[in-house]
């Protein structure tokens, strides 16, 4: 494992744990292995790390949901194919997407600062992608007449409000992938 790596696995459990706010990079640092100027010279600040961790998380979602886009016979399918990813993503990247929805500052996305244009981005091209399953179900015929724009922003809303449930809260239910998909299906396939 690099210096870099384990900087980043050190972070993603403290900021798991305690919160982003709540960890020093003296704390990460030492549970690295790693003197404090160490984190500074590969990332160059705390929210460095964790806008890092953020481009990563998001490059990967979208590299998978992109595959499923290609694989995919039906827009249907596609949407179907992509809410598992999803489901599955959220299980194998817990802890990160944990630390990315809770703890990821407001002051990132805002005019003015250097993360901003990184961050819209990244959430824009999985827009898109969701989008491009639903105009590739309105061309063969298995999705209804509807806007893929606001279709797309009505599925990933639905996907970021489960996971943050799922992740946050204290309730547990079974299954949703299943549930997402069966009301997508419901919402998108044309009436019979």
């Amino acid at each position: 494992m690099t210096r870099k790596e384990a900087i980043l696995k050190a972070a993603i459990q403290l900021f798991a744990q305690r919160g982003f706010h709540a960890t020093s990079t003296s704390e990460v640092a030492k549970r690295a292995g790693v003197a404090e100027g160490t984190i500074f010279h590969y990332f160059k600040t705390k929210e460095g790390i964790l806008m890092y961790l953020f481009e990563e998380i998001m490059d990967s979602y979208t590299e998978g949901i992109e595959n499923i886009l290609k694989k995919a016979t039906s827009g249907m399918e596609a949407i179907e194919e992509l809410i598992r990813f999803h489901f599955r993503f959220g299980e194998q990247r817990s802890q990160e997407l944990k630390v990315v929805m809770r703890d990821f500052p407001s002051n990132l996305i805002e005019f003015g600062s250097p993360f901003r244009e990184k961050v819209t981005e990244r959430l824009s091209r999985i827009m898109d992608v969701t989008k491009e399953c639903i105009e590739r179900g309105l061309k063969d015929g298995s999705i209804r007449d509807l806007s893929p724009e606001e279709t797309s922003f009505i599925i990933q809303g639905i996907l970021i409000g489960v996971s943050r449930l799922k992740l946050m809260g204290p309730l547990r239910v079974p299954n949703l992938s299943s549930q997402v998909i069966d009301l997508c299906r419901r919402g998108l396939a044309k009436p019979n």
